[in-house]
């Protein structure tokens, strides 16, 4: 019998597709006994948890690592790909309700929700999406239809306008400088890690929201709580953080012009359904068709 470890509570569902399979679930069980089944698992599914290298590396018959959601900046995949782990994830599960999570958070600026500022309409205003996946690219359409101008940022594109028609703008740095509201929602990695740094805040207009629902360490949150306390920029949506549960000792708790949720933008009832069917689903395909394309991220080599 295969054996699975699922390192954080996913919907029944999810276990129910996974019959007949050992599973160990790691929430009950706790940490040391999770980490003991990793070792002579055949597969984990896991939501947010740090994936310990030095585990991952003991674990000889471990052969796929599907993840419930899109980012897998929790996996060690340098490792995973030496070692001939498959890893997979589950992209587009999440894109509804983390997109109307960050309209939310929008929203919730513009009407002046953390400490009863004025509130502003957002119709008129300039709209920066950074990176233009399944999550950014419905964004950039909301925000178009609530009338705003939208601006996208990725280096995958090419041109001066996306096939929607919202313009494209080549250079980070330039595109700050117009923007009334930014939205990060790219992935992190070596490259975007402290995306958002004291240098990048600084060019954002008076009264700016800067808005993140991707990856907390694609922001210097020292420089933005800095910049949000001194009034430099109009307000902060957050739902991820560098740390999380973000600490009670942060600056960010502290600003009335934040609001601040805990990394539940993907947490939808829908979203978290569906990622749990994908996950374990990948999980079901790596040991028999093999992985779909759009949700292989490493071929298992084992």
């Amino acid at each position: 019998m295969r054996r699975v470890v699922v390192t954080e509570p996913v919907h029944p569902e999810a276990l129910a597709l996974l019959a007949g399979w050992e599973v160990v679930r790691g929430w009950e069980v706790g940490a040391a006994a999770t980490a003991a089944a990793i070792e002579d698992a055949d597969a984990v599914l896991v939501r947010t948890a740090p994936l310990d290298p030095g585990l991952i590396a003991r674990a000889g018959r471990l052969r796929v690592i599907s993840k419930h959601g899109v980012g897998v900046d929790n996996i060690p995949l340098d490792l995973a790909a030496r070692l001939g782990i498959g890893v997979a994830n589950t992209p587009g599960a999440n894109a509804v309700s983390v997109a109307e999570h960050t309209l939310m958070l929008m929203l919730a600026l513009a009407r002046g929700l953390p400490g009863g500022a004025p509130a502003v309409e957002l119709a008129g205003r300039r709209l920066l999406v950074v990176g233009y996946g399944r999550v950014g690219r419905r964004v950039a359409a909301a925000g178009a239809a609530l009338g705003l101008a939208v601006t996208v940022c990725s280096p995958r594109l090419a041109g001066a306008a996306t096939a929607e028609g919202h313009a494209v703008a080549p250079d980070l740095r330039a595109a700050l400088a117009a923007a009334d509201v930014v939205s990060l929602h790219c992935p992190l990695t070596e490259a975007t890690r402290g995306l958002l740094g004291a240098a990048e805040l600084a060019l954002l207009p008076p009264g700016a929201f800067v808005v993140n629902t991707a990856r907390g360490g694609l922001i210097d949150e020292a420089a933005l709580a800095l910049a949000a306390a001194e009034g430099r920029i109009g307000g902060v949506g957050l739902d991820v953080f560098a740390v999380e549960p973000l600490p009670d000792a942060s600056p960010l708790r502290r600003l009335p012009n934040a609001v601040l949720t805990p990394h539940r933008g993907a947490m939808s009832a829908e979203a978290f359904r569906r990622m749990g069917l994908e996950a374990a689903q990948n999980l079901l395909d790596a040991f028999g068709r093999g992985l779909r394309a759009d949700r292989c991220l490493l071929p298992p080599g084992r």
